[in-house]
């Protein structure tokens, strides 16, 4: 089942495009309530980014994203779910037709489906710097798989650039699996957030994540006005995260190496991101890894022609849609990252919603348990340790009503 190429001209009830946490939670449940359910996955493997995650979580326990992409994969193949993986979804139709191609080879095929999931997830922003194409250089989803999925370290001493919950996260994951983290610094100017100011005012979406109380604490009064710009004058140059040391007061400045990797060319900043004169220096490394974010990946969903709108509190310019995942177009649905950078397990629960959603339009029923499904939404953000735009459940909110606006609005 998993990895089979599809025979153009199948018919099913739902098409999942992408088999991520959101994908592959939506596909399990609609297929449970007895839904044809077919889900395409561009890579060799479902899961996405969640079979990358190792983390240690506030309670003591460990989020071991491999099994956890394991039992999904599994939930979903016993539920029926027809799973092709290597293979694109590279044009959606309205009607509903999914057109694919496979890496596996065969022609290109057609599915004809009743509703369709986008569920692709975010890729990562690029972080342009002096030196960033020469061989050493990886972005950290990129040390993310080679650590935690493949079991290769990147490299044998790395350089973290770049403060966010993904680079927090991957850098003591990497330090696990014997990397020698000589730190975690500022990304280069004018890479959004390269001056201790900035970065500080970020702590308080990180402040669940940091192992230590005074780190907690600091992120969270990090949110009251005026208080970043006073501490980041007073800021120490190094802090203790995992044992790697965090500089909040040293940024990028460039890669070094003719062929290869050999250090990283780093300068201290004051708080308003004014270089230190004299403070440059180079740090002997064989690998940096540049975090800068992700961004939602809408490619299927703008050739559809859907309304977009930029969310300062989502952090991205998304589709507009429901609270439950529905769209202007009727049988088009979304969730997971591609309307918004979350957790995993936000995605998880993004996916169980937008299948309640689908099951009740296809079925033209009542969505009985919706509310209280988006009030445990509202409160998996409210608890999430990783919290990449602080108010992003305002966002949401906005973005609802604006769908809703929209829904009820007199045709011209």
């Amino acid at each position: 089942m998993n990895g089979r190429t599809i025979e153009s001209g199948d018919s099913v009830d739902l098409v999942v495009v992408g088999g991520g946490p959101a994908g592959l939670s939506a596909a399990a449940r609609a297929a449970e309530d007895g839904l044809t359910v077919v889900l395409i996955e561009e890579n060799h493997q479902t899961g996405g980014k969640l079979r990358g995650q190792l983390h240690q979580e506030n309670d003591g326990e460990w989020w071991i994203g491999w099994t956890l992409a394991n039992d999904l994969l599994a939930r979903a193949e016993r539920a029926g779910v027809r799973i092709f993986t290597d293979t694109v979804a590279w044009a959606i139709e309205p009607g509903w037709v999914v057109r694919t191609t496979s890496s596996r080879g065969g022609d290109a095929a057609e599915i004809r489906t009743r509703a369709v999931l986008i569920a692709t997830g975010a890729v990562e922003k690029p972080m342009p710097v002096a030196g960033w194409t020469l061989p050493g250089v990886f972005t950290i989803g990129g040390a993310q798989i080679l650590t935690n999925t493949h079991r290769v370290r990147p490299g044998a001493r790395s350089v973290v650039v770049g403060v966010d919950p993904l680079s927090l996260t991957i850098a003591r994951a990497m330090k696990l699996g014997g990397v020698d983290v000589d730190s975690i610094v500022l990304p280069p100017q004018p890479v959004p957030d390269s001056d201790p100011q900035s970065t500080l005012k970020r702590l308080g979406g990180l402040s669940k994540l940091a192992p230590y109380f005074y780190m907690r604490l600091g992120g969270a009064l990090m949110a009251i006005p005026g208080l970043a710009a006073i501490a980041a004058r007073v800021l120490p140059r190094s802090l203790p995260l995992w044992g790697i040391p965090l500089r909040l007061t040293t940024r990028l400045v460039r890669i070094v190496g003719d062929d290869r990797v050999t250090g990283a060319e780093v300068e201290t900043v004051r708080a308003n991101g004014d270089a230190v004169p004299g403070s440059r220096r180079v740090i002997s490394t064989d690998s940096v890894c540049l975090s800068n974010g992700l961004v939602p990946l809408n490619d299927l969903s703008a050739s559809l022609g859907l309304e977009f709108v930029t969310s300062d509190s989502v952090g991205a310019k998304v589709p507009v849609h429901s609270a439950t995942g529905a769209t202007a177009l009727p049988g088009l649905f979304l969730a997971g990252n591609t309307v918004g950078v979350e957790s995993a397990k936000v995605s998880l629960k993004q996916g169980e919603i937008v299948a309640g959603e689908i099951l009740a339009t296809l079925r033209n029923h009542p969505f009985k348990t919706r509310e209280a499904e988006l009030g445990e939404l509202r409160q998996l953000r409210a608890d999430s340790e990783f919290t990449f735009e602080p108010a992003i459940q305002r966002g949401h909110d906005e973005i609802a009503a604006l769908f809703n606006q929209r829904q009820e609005a007199p045709l011209p």
